[in-house]
């Protein structure tokens, strides 16, 4: 943490008081630089800790169905939208509801985005006090306060360059433990003999393929992920600071590919636990229990500084993106005012500080890994993911579609939260996108004459899209 503090400090000499560069690094960065921050984002708390503890107390599958989702979405964005969005030269995702649709349509888009990106970000500080907490033997209070105190102060320093910088060192950190982990694993321990005692119904193929067992909630979290995360304010800020389209869609690939290793990784770690712990009390202390007890002192290290490294990583880019969209999107496009360069980077960094007591609230009064990150992309993906896609691959999409779709698909997620029966888990992530879908559609054919400024994009999209 100390080190990260360091990096992240030093980057404030990389921003020379220019908030393009504070958001998006100019847009400037190489393949190898998108493609390892976009990795830092999927691979985090949720991924990795969040993992191990669901697949110990369910199943295997609705820990795996964390990294499976994220690496298809990796997939998903690098084939349909990096590159069309990555030439549009946009500064934050909201902006592209406003460019394609309507002011009213960037406003709902910001404010549930924030609202997903804050759970988000509180999910990862859980995971980063968690590991700090068991490692120092302080209390899990202290220890959210330290690590929202850290994230927040290279945050505001160096903005986007804070967050590539030091992805780069944390990343490979988190993937160097996990990889060095599953190899001591499968390298010194019989895996038959694991698997023979882990319980049949942690491994079945039921969790995927029947309700009773979860099946329903478990494609559900693939799903959601695999296109709610298409709106990662995070994932869109390093698809748009790549040098090039092709660029941003490459990173998205190299990216996917890391999620699924590290996945595999996190899956081997959990079969070990599920096979040699017994019963733990609580489920998060699954990873950390293993590595400081049944894997060496330097590798068991590697673990703990890996979920640290790759949780701050991803809280600090989402709270930078947060307060980056809550200055533009929000406090300038609605204050009507013409705002210089200056204040706006001074207000993308001040806005950074609610964004942090917010998301550290959450995580003190619900400090749970993996479900906090369901929890966050089922909002966006219920109402926001339609009029993405469709804005940029359907030339009738209007901005009363996109409203109505946002607005349809926000209130039927809520409505699903409350009269869906627990039985079926699951259905209340898939049916609101369908009402989405179809309000989008029927509205927008209904009310076709669409503003110039959305028509003159739809013939931007052609050069990126044959690419």
């Amino acid at each position: 943490m100390a080190i990260s503090l360091c990096i992240g400090l030093y980057t404030y000499t990389q921003v020379q008081g220019s908030s393009r560069r504070y958001t998006v690094c100019g847009k400037s960065m190489p393949f190898i630089v998108v493609g390892t921050a976009l990795a830092a984002q999927a691979i985090d708390g949720n991924a990795t800790l969040g993992n191990v503890a669901l697949a110990y107390s369910s199943n295997l599958w609705a820990g795996a169905a964390i990294p499976l989702g994220l690496a298809l979405s990796l997939f998903v964005v690098g084939r349909f939208l990096a590159a069309p969005l990555n030439q549009m030269n946009l500064l934050t995702l909201p902006e592209f509801f406003y460019r394609r649709y309507s002011k009213t349509a960037e406003l709902l888009a910001s404010l549930l985005t924030i609202v997903c990106f804050i759970v988000l970000v509180a999910g990862n500080l859980s995971a980063v006090a968690w590991i700090l907490s068991v490692v120092s033997g302080w209390g899990y209070g202290v220890c959210l306060l330290i690590a929202t105190s850290v994230i927040f102060l290279y945050t505001i320093a160096g903005g986007l360059y804070a967050a590539i910088w030091t992805d780069f060192f944390q990343i490979h950190v988190a993937i160097v433990g996990f990889l060095l982990a599953a190899g001591y694993v499968l390298w010194t321990q019989d895996w038959s003999a694991i698997l023979a005692r882990v319980p049949a119904a942690t491994t079945s193929l039921t969790a995927l393929t029947t309700v009773k067992d979860g099946g329903l909630a478990n494609w559900a979290t693939i799903i959601s992920l695999a296109f709610g995360n298409a709106m990662a304010l995070d994932f869109m800020e390093r698809v748009f600071s790549a040098r090039t389209p092709g660029t941003a869609r490459r990173g998205c690939y190299y990216a996917g590919g890391w999620t699924i290793v590290i996945g595999l990784c996190c899956t081997v770690l959990s079969l070990a636990a599920v096979a040699t712990l017994g019963k733990v009390s609580d489920p998060r202390m699954v990873l950390p229990m293993f590595a400081s007890g049944h894997l060496p002192l330097i590798i068991g290290i590697m673990v703990f500084v890996g979920v640290l490294g790759a949780s701050m990583s991803t809280a600090n880019g989402a709270m930078l993106v947060i307060s980056v969209v809550a200055a533009r999107n929000l406090y300038q496009r609605w204050s009507q005012r013409r705002l210089d360069d200056e204040f706006m980077l001074f207000l993308s960094r001040a806005l950074a500080l609610p964004t942090a007591v917010a998301a550290a609230w959450i995580a003190y009064v619900r400090p749970e890994p993996g479900i906090l990150l369901v929890i966050a992309f089922d909002i966006v993906f219920a109402g926001c993911v339609i009029p993405l896609f469709l804005g940029v691959y359907w030339s009738k999409a209007n901005s009363n579609g996109a409203i109505a779709s946002i607005l349809s698909g926000t209130l039927a997620r809520a409505i699903c939260h409350f009269v869906m029966p627990p039985q079926l888990a699951g259905l209340d992530t898939l049916l609101p996108p369908v009402v989405s879908l179809v309000a989008f559609m029927t509205v927008c054919l209904a009310t076709q004459g669409a503003p110039a400024t959305a028509r003159a994009l739809d013939e931007s999209f052609g050069e990126a899209l044959e690419g």
